[in-house]
């Protein structure tokens, strides 16, 4: 279950509904993408204006897929800027995002479970 640090008891009922990270599919055209959530996986301390490693929850990116940061700050605290795996794989492979970049705006502390972002997956076919 993801913690959101908001009073909206109605939005976390509706991501208790979904399953563990995807957050919903969408469609621009005849293109479908997918949202998934970046969950905390460890409990950090944040300094405004410091940025942050954090441990996430695994999240699968399907072979052929591109990845980008919701721009809409998701966390009280901050905003994660950048997501990734271990070894970097290339764009025909599956791979597995575990971490994520926080930049901190305010001090505080991140809990195990809370919602850092948002990573939206969108297919891609290579021409070449």
């Amino acid at each position: 279950m993801v913690r959101i640090i908001q009073r909206l008891d109605n939005v976390k009922q509706e991501y208790a509904k979904l399953e563990e990270h995807a957050l919903g599919d969408f469609k621009v055209g005849s293109i479908i993408g997918k949202m998934r959530a970046l969950v905390a996986d460890e409990n950090v301390k944040v300094k405004a204006n410091e940025s942050k490693p954090i441990k996430i929850k695994p999240i699968t990116i399907p072979q052929n897929h591109i990845t980008f940061l919701s721009a809409y700050a998701a966390n009280r605290y901050g905003h994660a800027v950048a997501a990734g795996g271990e070894v970097h794989l290339p764009l025909s492979m599956e791979k597995t995002v575990d971490n994520a970049l926080f930049i901190a705006s305010l001090n505080g502390n991140i809990k195990k479970d809370d919602l850092l972002g948002i990573l939206i997956l969108l297919p891609v076919e290579m021409l070449k």
